[in-house]
Order: C-alpha cells, then sequence, then structure tokens
C-alpha cells in the first residue's frame, strides 16, 4: 500500500502540478478541478488546501519564484562581481519571460497573484542593488544611487525581453547589447567588459526545466 503524503508534501504536490499546468494554458486557464486531475484526488481536496483558484495560482508564482531567487543568489555568490551582474542582466530564457509576461497580465484581475509579483519584483531590486554594490567594491565603476540604477536597470532589461521574447522585434544578441550597453555607462564600467563576460543567465531555471 502506498505511503500515505504529509500535508505539506501534498500541498507541494498541489503546487507543483499547478505550475505544469500553468505552462501549459497560462495562469488564466487554469481551473481546480483541472489540477485535482493533475494530481490525481478529488476536487474537494484542493480546496482543502487553497479556498480559491486565485489563491493557489499566487501560491503557484510565489513558490516557484521564491525557488528560483534562491537557486539565483547562490549561484551569483560564486561568480566575480562583473560576471554576476552580466548574468543577472543577460536575456532569460523564452519560457520564463512568458511566463512573467502571463502573470504580470493575470495580476489585474487576481489581486493574490498581483501581490506575490510586487513582492519579487522588489526582490529582484535588491538582488541587483547588491550587485552594482559589489561591482563598486570592487573599484569596477560607479554608482550615485545604487538603488536608482536598480531600478532604471530592471525597468529597461523588462521592456527590453519583452521586445525579444513577446514581440520578436529584436533579437538575443541586440537585446543584451542594448542592456549591457546602458548598465555600463550607467555604472561607469569599462566599455565592452560586461558583453566579454558572456556568462549564462542565472534566471529561468524554474519555467526552462
Amino acid at each position: 500500500m502506498a505511503e500515505r503524503k504529509t500535508s505539506d508534501e501534498r500541498r507541494d504536490e498541489i503546487l507543483r502540478a499547478t505550475l505544469r499546468l500553468v505552462a501549459q494554458k497560462g495562469f488564466a486557464g487554469v481551473t481546480l478541478r483541472e489540477v485535482a486531475t493533475e494530481v490525481g484526488v478529488v476536487h474537494g481536496l484542493i480546496r482543502h488546501y487553497f479556498a480559491t483558484r486565485d489563491e493557489l495560482v499566487a501560491a503557484a508564482f510565489d513558490l516557484a519564484v521564491s525557488s528560483e531567487l534562491d537557486s539565483d543568489r547562490a549561484l551569483l555568490e560564486g561568480l566575480d562581481p562583473l560576471t554576476a551582474l552580466t548574468a543577472w542582466l543577460a536575456s532569460t530564457p523564452e519560457d520564463h519571460l512568458h511566463v512573467w509576461i502571463d502573470a504580470w497580465s493575470e495580476a489585474v484581475r487576481t489581486p493574490a497573484l498581483a501581490a506575490a509579483l510586487d513582492r519579487h519584483h522588489l526582490d529582484c531590486e535588491r538582488i541587483l542593488i547588491g550587485l552594482i554594490e559589489r561591482v563598486i567594491s570592487a573599484g569596477l565603476g560607479a554608482s550615485v544611487d545604487p538603488a536608482a540604477d536598480s531600478r532604471l536597470l530592471t525597468a529597461v532589461a523588462d521592456g527590453v525581453a519583452v521586445q525579444h521574447h513577446a514581440v520578436g522585434v529584436i533579437g538575443v544578441e541586440e537585446a543584451n547589447a542594448i542592456v549591457f550597453g546602458l548598465a555600463e555607462r550607467q555604472l561607469r564600467l569599462t566599455p565592452g567588459s560586461l558583453g566579454r563576460a558572456k556568462p549564462a543567465p542565472v534566471r529561468g531555471q524554474w519555467a526552462a526545466g
């Protein structure tokens, strides 16, 4: 007889099943009944853990991004300052960006998802602030206001990612050149230093996998 799952194990199973469905159908297309079918349980069991569909998709997104950012931080700590900054700013995998775009779109109608997005957007800005401060401490660049530079670079990187992945008007090389060039000018880095690093982007493991 199969071993009975603990409450935490079942909750995690439900969230991961939700993420698989989100990757296939988008946030708006996921229903509690479909999640129950994916997990192989009765519909009512899903409501035992998540009262509403909105609560479920927000929790699934929160789990995915929290896990991803934990992985990102560990990877970034093992890189030198310029390589780490390049890895963070480099164009992310297409599947990863599409999930974020879909989350941005659905957040207008889903307050719980909007709150999760806001938290993780701030998390990403704080990570970039730390990377900027590492570059400055290493004597490789300068910034009058790392927080303001983080917001600027995040806004540009997000906009360029949409043009690259969602619209397709620019390719990956041009996307990286735009973001790296701005970062080099804004942070007074040696021109071309980020482009020469060319590490794989650290973001996107959960969606791409």
